[in-house]
């Protein structure tokens, strides 16, 4: 709460019904599970799109983010005081998303558009939550978790990661028939060899048997 004589209080009132006098203002901080979504709306490419872009080892990508997260409901007198007042929301929306993008980029800074797209998202999204953690931990938010559901290159870079992954796929089931083909060939000789055995012993048998 703030009042005009004595500033910012120290006191966090819970949920619920509370009496407040007049002199005093509430400003509110969700201790709940909030979600910040900073992603494309596909349905209107004109309106709605908080996605951006995020740089990579070799190159740039345009991502998602989906961020759940809540405030610390011991910091938040500290909070209050630091920004003089401002509800949990605006903060959010005018502090923390700026710093969000800035410390995405530096989870995939270290990732190839490959790993990040592909091979290693489920890496980079376990990196990103642990660094979000750490880093919006001095501004009294508790991240919950964190993703990059969308990660989109280029469409010239796209185009030739799926080519790349469309041949690694040809190349691995061409593998797998040439040891297919392998196998069937030495049951065959297996199977030539124990016939071959059989009839040699019929045969030897047979010869004694005529003596």
């Amino acid at each position: 709460t703030y009042s005009i004589r004595g500033g910012t209080s120290n006191e966090v009132l819970s949920e619920g019904w509370h009496i407040i006098s007049p002199m005093k203002k509430v400003t509110e901080y969700s201790v709940a599970t909030e979600q910040l979504l900073l992603t494309k709306d596909d349905r209107d490419e004109s309106e709605g799109d908080e996605s951006f872009n995020a740089t990579c080892k070799d190159g740039v990508l345009n991502v998602d983010l989906e961020m759940s997260y809540h405030f610390n409901a011991e910091d938040i007198p500290t909070i209050a005081k630091r920004y003089r007042g401002l509800s949990g929301e605006t903060i959010v929306n005018t502090r923390i998303k700026s710093k969000v993008k800035t410390y995405v980029n530096e989870v995939t800074s270290e990732y190839t558009i490959l790993e990040a797209y592909m091979d290693k998202k489920s890496e980079l999204n376990s990196d990103l939550t642990k660094h979000l953690t750490e880093a919006l931990r001095p501004y009294g938010i508790i991240v919950e978790s964190a993703t990059l559901p969308r990660t989109e290159p280029d469409k010239a870079i796209k185009s030739a990661i799926n080519d790349r992954s469309k041949k690694a796929q040809e190349i691995e089931a061409a593998k797998q028939e040439l040891e297919k083909q392998k196998i069937e060939a030495e049951t065959k000789r297996v199977k030539a060899e124990a016939e071959a055995n059989r009839f040699a012993a019929e045969q030897e048998a047979a010869g004694i048997l005529a003596l």
